[in-house]
C-alpha cells in the first residue's frame, strides 16, 4: 500500500468507482476525523462512520461514479478537487462536487477537512450574490 498522498486519494476515488465498499474504507485510517466547516456540527470519526456513510451513498446511488479532477500534495497533505455522480432511485440525477483536504499517515486518510457542494441551476452570479448578500435562496 503506498503511503503518496496523492496515490492514496486515487486508490479512494477508484475503489468508489468500482463499488468496493471495504477498498474504499480501507484508505482512512481506524483513528480517522473530519470535519466540514461549511456545516457546522458535521464530522466524521472512524472508520464505522466512513463505512456507514459510503454503505448509503452505494446503495442509493447505485450507479455512482467519482472522478478526480486534480490533486496538490504537500508534504503528508493531498488536496483533492473531485466529483462524483449517480442516479438516485427515483430516476432523478445527483451531482456534487468538492475540495478534501486530507492528511495521509503510513498509507491512509487520517484526517481531513471536506468541502461539498451539490450542483444545481443557480441562477447566475447576480442570484448568487444577492443569496450572500441579502439571504434570499
Amino acid at each position: 500500500m503506498s503511503s503518496d498522498p496523492e496515490a492514496v486519494a486515487q486508490r479512494w476515488v477508484t475503489s468508489l468507482s468500482a463499488h468496493d465498499l471495504e477498498a474504499a474504507v480501507d484508505c482512512f485510517d481506524a483513528a480517522y476525523v473530519d470535519e466540514a466547516p461549511a456545516r457546522r456540527g458535521e464530522s466524521v470519526r472512524g472508520q464505522d462512520s466512513v463505512r456507514r456513510n459510503f454503505s448509503m451513498l452505494l446503495s442509493d446511488l447505485p450507479d455512482l461514479a467519482a472522478n478526480i479532477s486534480r490533486t496538490v500534495a504537500d508534504g503528508d497533505d493531498v488536496w483533492m478537487e473531485w466529483s462524483m455522480q449517480g442516479t438516485r432511485r427515483d430516476g432523478t440525477l445527483l451531482e456534487f462536487v468538492g475540495v478534501n483536504i486530507f492528511r495521509v499517515k503510513d498509507g491512509r486518510f487520517r484526517s481531513g477537512r471536506i468541502y461539498t457542494e451539490i450542483v444545481r441551476d443557480a441562477g447566475g452570479i447576480d442570484a448568487q450574490i444577492n443569496r450572500m448578500a441579502k439571504g434570499n435562496s
